[in-house]
C-alpha cells in the first residue's frame, strides 16, 4: 500500500476556503432577493448542497480507509459519492438560466452564477481528489489515473441525464436496475447522438480543468522534492 497521507490541517483550510465560498454565492443570491423583493434561482443553493454531499462522503471514504470496520463504512461511502458526484458539475450547466432580466444588471447575474458554477467545480474535484488518493494507496498511481478519468467520463454522462432527462441520483437508489437499463438505452449513440456528444465535450471541460487543480495542489511538492535534489549538487567540491 501506497501511503500518502493528507494532513488534517490541510484538508481543514480546504473545507474552509469551499465554506467560504459557498458563503459568498449565498450572500449573492441573497442580495438579489432582498434587491428585487422577488424569490428565484433558489434552486442554486439545492444544487449546492448536492455538491456538497460527494464531498462529505470522499472525506469519510479517506478518513475511514484502513481503520477495523471499514469493509462497510468504506464501501457505503463510496457508493454515496459514486452517485452523487455528478451535482458538483452539474451546477455548471446552470448558466443555461442566464438571460436579460428587468430589474438587475445581466452581469450580476453572470458572477453569481459563475460563483456558484467554480464552487460546484471545486467541490467536485476536491472529492475526486480524495477519492484518487484512496485509490492510489490500494492498487497504485496507474489505477489512481484510469479510476479519475473514468469517473470524469461516467460524471458528464450522470449530468447528461440531470440536465436534459431529468434524472436525481437517487432514482438509481429506488430503482437501480431500471436506472441502468435506461441509461444503458440513452447512452446508444445510434438512438441518441446528443448524449455521446455532450458526454465527450464536458469530459474534455472536466479533464482539462482537473489536471490544472491537481497540479496546482503539487506545486510545493514538486518544489520541494527540485531543492533536495539541488542540494547534493551544491555540496558537491
Amino acid at each position: 500500500m501506497h501511503e500518502r497521507l493528507i494532513h488534517i490541517r490541510q484538508r481543514w483550510v480546504a473545507l474552509l476556503a469551499l465554506g467560504l465560498a459557498s458563503g459568498l454565492c449565498c450572500a449573492f443570491l441573497a442580495v438579489r432577493i432582498l434587491y428585487l423583493k422577488q424569490v428565484a434561482f433558489t434552486g442554486l443553493v439545492w444544487n449546492l448542497f448536492l455538491a456538497w454531499v460527494p464531498l462529505g462522503a470522499a472525506l469519510a471514504t479517506y478518513a475511514w480507509r484502513g481503520r477495523r470496520g471499514n469493509w462497510l463504512v468504506v464501501p457505503a461511502c463510496a457508493v454515496v459519492w459514486f452517485l452523487f458526484f455528478p451535482n458538483a458539475p452539474y451546477i455548471v450547466t446552470d448558466i443555461l438560466h442566464l438571460q436579460p432580466r428587468e430589474g438587475v444588471p445581466y452581469w450580476y447575474d453572470l458572477i453569481m452564477l459563475m460563483a456558484f458554477a467554480l464552487t460546484g467545480l471545486f467541490l467536485g474535484y476536491l472529492s475526486l481528489y480524495l477519492m484518487q488518493e484512496v485509490v492510489r494507496g490500494w492498487l497504485g498511481s496507474a489505477a489512481s489515473w484510469v479510476f479519475a478519468l473514468v469517473m470524469l467520463g461516467l460524471s458528464a454522462f450522470g449530468i447528461y441525464l440531470g440536465r436534459f432527462v431529468r434524472w436525481n441520483s437517487w432514482d438509481a437508489l429506488l430503482e437501480p436496475l431500471n436506472t441502468l437499463t435506461e441509461a444503458a438505452y440513452i447512452a446508444n449513440p445510434a438512438r441518441n447522438p446528443q448524449a455521446l456528444a455532450f458526454s465527450v465535450t464536458f469530459f474534455a471541460f472536466s479533464l482539462v480543468c482537473y489536471l490544472i487543480v491537481y497540479s496546482f495542489t503539487h506545486l510545493h511538492g514538486w518544489t520541494e522534492q527540485a531543492g533536495r535534489r539541488a542540494k547534493p549538487e551544491s555540496a558537491a567540491p
